[in-house]
């Protein structure tokens, strides 16, 4: 047979090639007119039915299975759809409502309500003192227009946190106000638990850090605050939980290690297998756990084991900048010495702390005392020398 185009050809051939296997099979056929003929495929007609019996692309042999029986009639299945809403309307509505509930929130909530974790905590982060006044003073004037906005009181209390300690009384105030108004925003407790701290009220602070840690359980900085306010008030097994804690989802931190060891010894626990654990870890955390066995050792008033573990830890610590307790290697040090009556070393220890504090009152009059011991002693033993 000819074709007279390509396209023709590609209509026809899969029709004039199947038609004999077609007729030797037994399955009449007869041939489509040319109004029958689709555009994209050709269609192979059983002359019972008037319907398709195969069907094939038009370009990729590919045919679906054949029916020996007429297809029964199925029922369309029919989409769900919104009424006045038709193909990706639908979807786009349901996104549309939730940006607005989002928007929503972080506006009468705060970012805080949906991204807790991410606002300014330290100097570095906070507003210059310039801009800072500015905004204060702005949201003053929203306050005086609205007493009931708790979002300019809520706002006014971190600005007053970010001015320092002598406005933390009034940063209280405005934070407290907005909460009783209905603000729920965790950032309200962590700016509380470090305000109550720093003024002393410490049950008041760990009220807030629970609360925090209540919606953010993961924040390193708030756990590590709470533990070491439990620590510093005596509570040592909530101190040791808290810890735990830490160190379980941050393994090998050197400081939580060293609190973790202090508080189970504190807590009548054994604190070996933590400080076996610091010092396979290297240099530092071997340094720092003799500093805590040196520390242990001269709380239990073991003087004579205390010394030598302190003088190791002030001799070394020059070379761990992040070591703050070297007043207090000192302190423990020079009191080792005074109780086992070595006032040279006793005075060369006080020295140096008061190098590092030097309005130590307390250390400034160990050392005025044990110096005029010192010259006593060595006035009388000039004075026997002359009588010899």
């Amino acid at each position: 047979m000819k074709y007279e185009s390509l396209r023709d050809f590609l209509l026809n051939f899969r029709l004039d090639f199947l038609r004999p296997l077609l007729n030797r099979a037994g399955i009449p056929v007869r041939e489509p007119e040319s109004s029958d003929r689709p555009h994209r495929s050709s269609r192979l007609i059983p002359a019972a039915w008037g319907k398709p019996l195969l069907r094939w692309n038009c370009v990729r042999s590919k045919p679906l299975i054949a029916q020996s029986t007429p297809p029964v009639a199925r029922s369309p299945v029919r989409r769900a759809r919104w009424p006045g809403l038709s193909g990706y309307a639908a979807p786009a509505g349901l996104f549309a409502v939730f940006i607005a509930i989002a928007v929503y929130v972080v506006f009468i909530n705060g970012p805080g309500a949906v991204f807790g974790s991410r606002f300014p905590r330290t100097g570095a982060e906070f507003l210059k003192a310039g801009r800072l006044d500015r905004k204060l003073a702005g949201l003053g004037e929203r306050i005086k227009n609205d007493p009931g906005d708790i979002r300019a009181f809520f706002e006014a209390g971190i600005l007053k946190f970010q001015k320092g300690p002598d406005s933390y009384i009034d940063a209280i105030s405005d934070l407290e106000t907005a909460r009783s108004g209905g603000l729920a925003d965790i950032r309200t407790f962590y700016y509380l638990g470090r305000m109550y701290q720093a003024v002393g009220l410490y049950d008041f602070s760990l009220a807030e850090y629970r609360r925090f840690l209540n919606n953010r359980p993961e924040d390193f900085e708030v756990r590590m605050l709470a533990a070491k306010l439990l620590f510093s008030s005596g509570k040592y097994p909530e101190a040791v939980r808290e810890y735990e804690t830490l160190s379980a989802g941050h393994p090998g931190d050197i400081l939580v290690l060293e609190n973790l060891s202090l508080s189970r010894w504190k807590n009548k626990q054994d604190p070996g297998p933590v400080l076996d654990v610091m010092r396979g870890l290297g240099p530092e955390a071997v340094f720092r756990a003799g500093y805590v066995s040196g520390r242990m050792a001269y709380e239990n008033k073991n003087y004579a084991a205390a010394a030598p573990l302190l003088e190791l830890a002030a001799a070394r610590s020059p070379e761990y900048r992040d070591f703050s307790e070297l007043a207090g290697v000192y302190s423990m040090l020079s009191d080792s010495y005074i109780r086992l009556k070595s006032d040279a070393a006793a005075i060369a220890a006080l020295n140096e702390l008061l190098k590092i504090n030097p309005t130590d009152s307390e250390a400034r009059s160990q050392l005025a005392r044990l110096s005029r011991a010192q010259k006593s002693k060595g006035a009388e033993a000039q004075r026997r020398k002359g009588t010899k």
